[in-house]
């Protein structure tokens, strides 16, 4: 390649000074070394950043008693972004911010030694192509706004003070050997349950240095260790519905369910659950009184809030060519009333512990090199606050610190972390399926629903969730894998194959009573819907605590989909 000089006239800020870390270096260095060449095209550029994920990790996976595949892997995932123009207006907001139509000649990868040649090679080939990306894009930007009358003008970036946070790096290791063992152990749980088609156990520890540092002089860098065992079970019921279940564990800090019995037993129940589910009768279509455990209320907070509290810009589109972006239910909602008024929700990434257990959603400062902010969401039952990042929006202008995901046009995405949802009335947690039963009694219905667990973080297959995204009207809720009628003598009974119906956030209003139980919710997100697992290449740590909830009244229904047939031959014996 040719190498063309450009300029990078920055404003009259100080980069940080030469770090001692070879990657900051050589990030400084090739944004220092920019900054006196003339710009082509007399297009400023007034910000500049260099991100880089630096990750080690072992996986391993097993099924019914067999090491299917274990292998360590290492990579380094480097990003640059340049912004032209000013905070006002400038290249990145527009449906092409991102589109290259030149040559590329800058690799996704990183080397993997500190080589200070080649680490400067690919930053320099990077900055290149932004900045003749950043060109293109705001000369169409504005040729686009010539035919388009906006609402309302919204700056395209905000301030941010600058930080440096270059933390020593944690020694990180696994034992292999042990760790392929285990899981092998504890796959052969599933042996014993030979309904169950499909079955695995995986493990994964890794981690994640992220580097970053941009033109305003902020400089970072800090690691991000996570390691869980993953189980998932698969079965058929005799109609051909496909049914599963399944368990994850976190082991970081003080996990109750780091020891291989205390896992082993909490497999032996996901499959006998599963069992049984596969056995159970087929829910009927059901309107009235829904209980939702603590731990199933925290799955639903964590998709109805947790995944929605954060407003998406809708980028500048080409004229007379408008584009469908999907929106979350709480867009536009900012001061309305969305839970009873006892309830609180709190988002709190500044937390590193709750009541003696660690918490997944921790952070020191997110993507952007913001540092975080508690958020109140929702005040006496009304929506106040919005998750943020640098990109300014009708309703924030600024970030609090919630950059958590690499996005698109240009910016970042912004996501929940330690999710606190409280209320000031509550009653006690056994009396809340007494509390199911009453409104049964007083309806004269045969049956109120118990949910005692959901596909959050889904488990589903893409094919499956497509299915269910197409089919609605509007934005689905996690399915139930777990769902009891609630007799009026207390019995419980296992029902399948039912899905919610509406059940969104303007549903959140009709909780009557919570309880004074609270569920610790660990889970990894990653963008996608229902934070399907293999949904996205960027996993992040998310925690939710929430109680018990009682709904006055929920919509279920038994979807009519065409269901496979049974394997031909009947599966061989798992056990000699």
């Amino acid at each position: 390649m040719r190498r063309r000089d450009f300029a990078l006239l920055l404003p009259a800020v100080a980069l940080a000074q030469p770090s001692s870390d070879p990657i900051l270096k050589a990030m400084q260095e090739e944004m220092t070394r920019s900054r006196p060449l003339s710009v082509v095209g007399g297009q400023p550029i007034y910000f500049m950043e260099c991100a880089l994920d630096d990750a080690q990790a072992f996986r391993a996976s097993a099924s019914l008693g067999a090491l299917f595949s274990a292998s360590p892997s290492s990579f380094r995932v480097p990003r640059v972004a340049i912004r032209i123009g000013d905070k006002k207006f400038d290249n990145t907001n527009y449906i092409f911010s991102e589109l290259f139509m030149g040559t590329r000649f800058d690799p996704d990868q990183f080397p993997l030694d500190n080589n200070s040649a080649a680490m400067r090679q690919i930053f320099w080939l990077a900055i290149d192509r932004a900045y003749k990306t950043a060109i293109e894009a705001i000369g169409r930007k504005k040729a686009a706004l010539r035919n388009i009358t906006q609402a309302e003008e919204v700056p395209d970036f905000s301030d941010a003070p600058a930080v440096k946070m270059v933390e020593p790096i944690p020694a990180w290791s696994v034992d292999e050997g042990e760790w392929k063992n285990r899981i092998t152990r504890l796959s052969k749980v599933f042996t014993s349950f030979p309904d169950i088609y499909t079955s695995s156990v995986d493990f994964e520890s890794s981690r994640d240095i992220y580097y970053y540092a941009n033109s305003e002089g902020t400089e970072l860098r800090y690691t991000e260790l996570i390691s869980y065992v993953r189980a998932r079970a698969n079965g058929q019921a005799a109609d051909g519905m496909r049914l599963r279940n399944h368990a994850f564990f976190f082991l970081n800090g003080k996990s109750q369910l780091s020891t291989e019995a205390a896992m082993e037993a909490e497999l032996r129940r996901t499959a006998e659950e599963l069992t049984a589910l596969l056995k159970a009768p087929v829910g009927e279509t059901y309107s009235g009184p829904v209980l939702f455990e603590a731990e199933a209320a925290a799955q639903l907070f964590s998709d109805l809030i947790g995944s929605q509290a954060a407003v998406t810009r809708k980028p500048v589109a080409e004229p007379g060519r408008p584009i469908n972006l999907p929106t979350g239910d709480l867009d536009g909602r900012l001061n309305s009333r969305i839970l009873p008024s006892s309830f609180t929700v709190v988002d709190d990434p500044t937390q590193s512990t709750y009541k003696g257990r660690t918490l997944m959603g921790h952070y020191p400062v997110d993507l952007e090199g913001a540092k975080p902010q508690p958020i109140v969401l929702v005040e006496k039952g009304s929506f106040k606050n919005y998750l943020s990042t640098r990109i300014p929006t009708r309703d924030s202008k600024s970030t609090n610190g919630h950059a958590r995901l690499p996005g698109s046009f240009g910016g970042y995405v912004a996501y929940s972390s330690n999710l606190f949802v409280k209320s000031e009335e509550t009653i006690p947690a056994a009396d809340m399926k007494k509390k199911l039963l009453e409104i049964v009694q007083q309806r004269n219905k045969p049956y109120g629903l118990l949910v005692r667990k959901l596909d959050y973080p889904s488990t589903a297959s893409f094919e499956e969730l497509r299915g269910a995204l197409s089919g609605a009207s509007s934005r689905p809720a996690p399915l139930p894998l777990l769902v009891y009628r609630v007799y009026p003598d207390g019995r419980e009974e296992l029902v399948r194959g039912l899905r919610f119906r509406s059940l969104n956030v303007r549903a959140l209003k009709d909780i009557t009573l919570a309880g004074n139980d609270e569920a610790h919710f660990d889970y990894l997100a990653n963008g996608a819907p229902f934070a399907v697992v293999g949904g996205g290449n960027y996993v992040f740590g998310c925690t939710t605590v929430a109680p018990s909830i009682l709904f006055d009244d929920l919509e279920l229904e038994r979807p009519q989909v065409e269901l496979p047939k049974l394997p031909v031959v009947p599966p061989p014996p798992l056990t000699a």
